[in-house]
C-alpha cells in the first residue's frame, strides 16, 4: 500500500484544521476549516488566528502550554465562532507539530458531529444488549422444553 501525499490527507480531513505558527497567525487551513470559519484560506494565510475567529476560552494560553510541553491539549464544549456567524459548540485539539518549536495544529470539533458519533455508539450498544436478551430468552425457553420432550418420551 502506498500512502497518499501529505497534501492530500490534509485537505481529507474531515473536521477544521489550521496549522498556527510561533506569533499564533494561520500558516495552513484545511478545505473543512475553510467551509467552518467561511473564509478562504488566502484570507486567513498571515493573519492572526484571534482576529479571524471567536473563542470563548484562552486560546493563547492554549497554544502557549502546547508549546512548553511539547503535548496536546484538549478543551471541550467551547463556542467558536466568526464576525458573521452565530457561534458553535466546539471541542478543540491543539497539538505541537514537527520539530518547529512554534508551530501548533488546531482541530476544531463541533459538538453536533461528537454528539453524533456518541449517539451511533448508544445504538450500537442497545443493539447489542436486545441481542444478548434474545439470546438468553431462546436458552431459558429451550432448557424447559427439553425436559418437557424428556418427560413426554418416557411417558409414551
Amino acid at each position: 500500500m502506498t500512502l497518499p501525499p501529505a497534501a492530500v490527507v490534509w485537505a481529507s480531513l474531515p473536521v477544521p484544521a489550521l496549522l498556527i505558527d510561533a506569533a499564533d497567525r494561520v500558516v495552513e487551513v484545511n478545505p473543512a476549516g475553510e467551509l467552518f470559519l467561511n473564509l478562504s484560506g488566502k484570507g486567513l494565510k498571515g493573519q492572526p488566528l484571534l482576529d479571524r475567529m471567536a473563542v470563548a476560552a484562552p486560546l493563547d494560553e492554549v497554544f502557549a502550554r502546547v508549546r512548553r510541553n511539547r503535548s496536546e491539549l484538549f478543551v471541550n464544549d467551547v463556542d467558536v465562532g466568526t464576525g458573521e456567524r452565530a457561534p458553535v459548540s466546539c471541542n478543540l485539539q491543539a497539538a505541537p507539530v514537527g520539530e518547529d518549536p512554534g508551530a501548533v495544529l488546531l482541530l476544531i470539533i463541533p459538538r453536533e458531529i461528537a454528539d453524533r458519533l456518541g449517539r451511533a455508539q448508544s445504538v450500537r450498544s442497545a443493539a447489542k444488549s436486545a441481542i444478548g436478551m434474545a439470546e438468553m430468552l431462546a436458552h431459558e425457553i429451550k432448557n424447559p422444553l427439553a425436559g418437557i420432550t424428556g418427560a413426554a418420551q418416557l411417558l409414551s
